[in-house]
């Protein structure tokens, strides 16, 4: 579970590890990587980024001319609490390493459901059970796991499409996505800069 001082100190070390203008230029990269997936006016504002932290992501959003705000654990609590926003307000939602974390994800998933948008989109990116199993709970703050099957159904649960479901890179060629399946995941882990993460995006079908 993320609780208030794992938040905090997550902040910390992120202030520790790069500066203001570098965190905005990394999770920038984030969004580079969305736009390429969505195409033009694919990604659309306003965005809720659910665990955001520092703020640089839904930042980086704005310095995009999106409309973005985050909300983290020190105003709602993602397992029990109702989300403070409006039925349908956002068109999309970013999480980026949260679901992980959390327990039951049922409450957070009900919640995305209620306040994005029909046809909105979920944007997810968490550790991929089959690539970091060895890893995984060397983080204490780690409490569930998905495989990209898993994902798929939890978010069919909910009312959510999936539509892109691969290795969580970052601003890679367009070379790179036409690799098969298999491949992709097996270079993912070791390419320099790689990853264990999924990047996956579901669309509202309410």
């Amino acid at each position: 579970m993320i609780t208030e001082d794992y938040r905090k100190d997550r902040e910390e070390g992120m202030k520790k590890e790069r500066s203001d203008a570098q965190w905005l230029s990394y999770e920038d990269r984030y969004i580079q990587t969305y736009l390429s997936v969505l195409r033009e006016g694919g990604l659309k504002g306003p965005v809720l980024d659910i665990g955001c932290g520092t703020n640089h992501l839904s930042r980086a959003f704005k310095a995009r001319g999106i409309e973005a705000e985050g909300i983290d654990v020190d105003r709602a609590d993602f397992e029990k609490d109702k989300l403070p926003y409006k039925d349908n307000q956002f068109k999309t939602a970013t999480l980026h390493a949260i679901i992980e974390h959390l327990f039951k994800p049922d409450n957070l998933m009900k919640e995305l459901s209620r306040v994005i948008a029909p046809s909105g989109i979920i944007i997810i990116r968490t550790t991929r059970w089959q690539s970091d199993f060895r890893n995984f709970y060397n983080d204490p703050t780690h409490v569930k796991p998905y495989t990209p099957v898993g994902m798929t159904r939890l978010l069919s649960m909910y009312g959510f499409k999936t539509f892109f479901l691969e290795p969580g890179l970052i601003c890679k060629s367009p070379t790179y996505w036409k690799l098969p399946e298999w491949l992709k995941w097996r270079v993912a882990k070791m390419i320099k800069g790689g990853t264990r993460t999924m990047l996956v995006m579901a669309r509202s079908t309410k």
